[in-house]
């Protein structure tokens, strides 16, 4: 995680002089625009620009990142003019790089800043050649100012790859449960195949760093009678803990001819299922012909607000909306005190990293304020963001929804293991069903880091919240 250091201690000056055979590009002082900045006891402040792409906004990208001087001596000037940001340090001080090319093709180490001048002097290349040409389009990169990932590795160690009904492709997170006892319980959906088949399993914490995996199914198709036969079903976000302190988890069920409904149940601590998993009955969301699944549940302002997820066969013009009803089983079982009903992400209506597939979201409450932590994954771009899945930021204003613009703020290491081998087992992207938990002064969110061998390790990370 990030702490700043002083600024006497990191910046290095030195003595530019520009290459005689390459004129610089002259900053446009008249330009407008800001980043957006946020009020301390924000979920938002909690969180640095890790992967600024933008002078101004991330998510839009109409001011890029641009080189606009070269000394020919691995020294380089850029339009970014919030070059502070590059100072934020991270707890073992990893480094901040330049990034270039489709999914960070191109990876250097910056050595120093040099504020006074605008200088950035470059290490070590990890991967690929730089284009230091003058208009040359650059990123720079460090996810770990956002977060630390718990123990450095997966979140089960010895890592299982079998339980009783198979050896199996990878596991995801499902949802968390704090028990009365103060230990805990994290749903763990575990896939066979290229997701053939998926049953709901379970691990254990007392401290939530330490997990252990257990072999002992809660749910799979065949114990639902609307569920396609040895096919897929799953848990989605943290289970909504009822006023008799039971459980009602989220389920998306795969029908018999391939689609996903929206379903629940109830359980209690103790995982034994008290209500047999039943279809959501608000139209939109179950039967044959649809095919979606609900990612999150929460009670706000004396509100129940739902999100779902609408599937489409393309990588884009996926959707998601928010149900908020006024009584949480009147309206998924009768359709009934619904307030409203709105699409609040459409992908192919959006740009940056949200114009891909979005089929993840978590409500996370932070000091009375409501938030939606999206994962979205990028259609083919030029950028680090291109076929990776990464998580950003929304706020609820009071009447509307409104994106962190300097998102996505929470991104897998890449291609970084380049530099730091202990992270090979994360560098693809991120996925699975994201699992948000304040407490003990983090904010713990459990995930799933990919490798393609298999496609994900269960993971954590963890943002201290002071």
């Amino acid at each position: 995680m990030k702490k700043t250091i002083s600024l006497i201690i990191i910046i290095s000056f030195f003595i530019s002089c520009s290459n005689d055979d390459v004129e610089p590009i002259i900053v446009d002082e008249t330009e407008t625009g800001s980043e957006e900045i946020f009020p301390e006891g924000s979920l938002n402040h909690l969180f640095s620009n890790a992967l600024i792409s933008d002078k101004f906004n991330n998510i839009k990208r109409e001011n890029p990142i641009e080189i606009i001087d070269y000394d020919g001596n691995n020294k380089i000037k850029t339009n970014y003019t919030y070059m502070e940001h590059l100072l934020v340090q991270t707890n073992n001080n990893r480094s901040w790089f330049v990034i270039q090319g489709s999914e960070a093709s191109t990876v250097v180490e910056i050595e120093s800043i040099d504020l006074e001048n605008g200088w950035i002097t470059l290490g070590e290349t990890y991967l690929g050649s730089l284009n230091k040409n003058i208009g040359a389009t650059i990123e720079f990169f460090n996810p770990f100012v956002n977060y630390d990932i718990i123990n450095d590795r997966p979140l089960f160690n010895p890592y299982p790859t079998r339980v009783p009904e198979g050896v199996f492709n990878y596991i995801q997170p499902g949802g968390i449960i704090e028990k009365s006892d103060g230990t805990y319980v994290l749903l763990t959906p575990v896939i066979f195949g290229s997701h053939t088949k998926r049953s709901i399993y379970y691990a254990t914490s007392e401290n939530l760093e330490d997990w252990t995996f257990h072999d002992q199914k809660i749910l799979s198709t065949d114990m639902i009678p609307f569920a396609k036969t040895n096919g897929n079903v799953f848990s989605s976000d943290n289970p909504y803990k009822l006023e008799n302190n039971n459980f009602l988890v989220l389920l998306g069920v795969e029908q018999p001819n391939g689609n996903y409904t929206s379903a629940y149940m109830v359980i209690d601590e103790d995982l034994s299922i008290i209500q047999q998993p039943k279809e959501i009955m608000i139209p939109e969301w179950h039967g044959e012909d649809q095919n979606s699944f609900p990612l999150a549940l929460t009670k706000f302002e004396n509100n129940y607000r739902i999100l779902f997820h609408k599937r489409n066969s393309a990588s884009i013009d996926r959707e998601i909306h928010e149900v908020i009803a006024t009584n949480l089983f009147d309206a998924l079982d009768h359709n009934n005190g619904i307030i409203s009903s709105n699409v609040i992400h459409k992908g192919s209506n959006e740009s940056g990293y949200l114009r891909g597939k979005a089929d993840d979201a978590s409500y996370i409450q932070f000091n009375s304020n409501l938030y939606i932590l999206l994962g979205s994954e990028e259609i083919s771009s030029n950028y680090l963001t291109s076929y990776n899945r990464e998580y950003g930021l929304i706020n609820w204003n009071g009447d509307t929804w409104k994106h962190d613009s300097r998102s996505p703020l929470i991104i897998n290491p890449v291609q970084l293991y380049h530099k730091y081998p202990i992270y090979e087992w994360c560098w693809d992207h991120l996925g699975a069903f994201a699992s948000p938990l304040i407490k003990n002064g983090y904010i713990y969110i459990y995930m799933a880091f990919g490798t393609d061998n298999p496609d994900y390790f269960i993971s954590g990370i963890k943002i201290p919240i002071n």
